[in-house]
């Protein structure tokens, strides 16, 4: 499951556990509700997700092209080194803006 938290136009989705096949759909539903009008500004914050499958890199590259096609934009944040290995091995990091923390994210969209 995830949670997603708004800060201002922001909203920040924070997956609990990893991002892999079986909560895909769970997180896909929830991030789709909060898509809905004006231009999408999303942080997708790492602090628990430990791991990714191929399924969680498609999640994310899908949600770039869906924001990008609305004007709007995702950053990642607190990417842990396995995650980040991942990221960068496939490609889909270097699509996708990285911060070190949720401040930086949020700041990166003033």
């Amino acid at each position: 499951m995830a949670r997603v938290d708004k800060h201002g136009s922001i909203y920040v989705v924070r997956p609990e556990g990893p991002l892999r096949a079986d909560t895909i759909e769970s997180i896909h539903t929830l991030v789709s509700t909060k898509l809905t009008g004006g231009v999408p500004a999303i942080v997708v914050d790492f602090s628990d997700t430990p791991l990714l499958d191929s399924l969680g890199l498609e999640w994310l590259l899908d949600l770039v092209g869906e924001c990008c096609r609305r004007g709007g934009c995702v950053r990642l944040c607190n990417v842990g080194e396995l995650c980040d290995d991942l990221l960068r091995i496939t490609g889909v990091g270097s699509s996708i803006e990285s911060f070190p923390d949720l401040t930086s994210a949020l700041g990166s969209f003033a």
